[in-house]
Formats: C-alpha cells, structure tokens, sequence
C-alpha cells in the first residue's frame, strides 16, 4: 500500500510542477478568439479560444499574448488572465 501512495504523491507532484509554468487563460465572453502567443524563445502561434472556455499555455520562459492588437507580456511564473469585453484583464 506505501507503494501506491509513493507513486501517487509522485504524480500529484509532476502535475503540480507542469502547472506552476502554466498561463490560463479564461474566456468570459460569448465569442470565441484567436490570441497570438510569443514565447521569449520561439515562434509565434496563434491559439483560438472558444467562449466561455479556458486553456493552458507553457510559458516557462516568459512569452507575449496578443488580443486585438494589444500585447501583455508574462513572465515564467504562474498567471492566470481573463478575456472580458474583448480585452485582457489580468486577475
């Protein structure tokens, strides 16, 4: 049985690590968009959100979310950010 929790706590700590690089984003509007992330070492990529939906994006190294031609940069730590009324509003 110490086992089985050994290999749970395991798991529950490699989730908890993969969140802490994490950047949610959350949609509170009733129209789904398409935001371009930046990351500091990469390429940019566009990711659509549907309304009322919420995603994750690694964003370890810091990186820039773009929204109707307004940027917000983020860096490596957890964030979590809302788009209201088409814009992004940080919590």
């Amino acid at each position: 049985m110490n086992i089985r929790v050994l290999v749970a706590s395991a798991f529950a700590l490699g989730v908890l690590a993969t969140a802490a690089n994490a950047l949610t984003i959350v949609n509170e509007d009733n129209a789904a968009y398409t935001l371009k992330i930046t990351p500091k070492t990469g390429k940019a990529v566009d990711l659509a959100v549907k309304a009322k939906a919420s995603t994750d994006v690694d964003c370890k190294d810091g990186c820039t979310v773009g929204l109707n031609g307004k940027t917000q940069a983020f860096d490596g730590k957890a964030v979590k950010f809302m788009i209201k009324g088409a814009a992004i509003v940080l919590k």
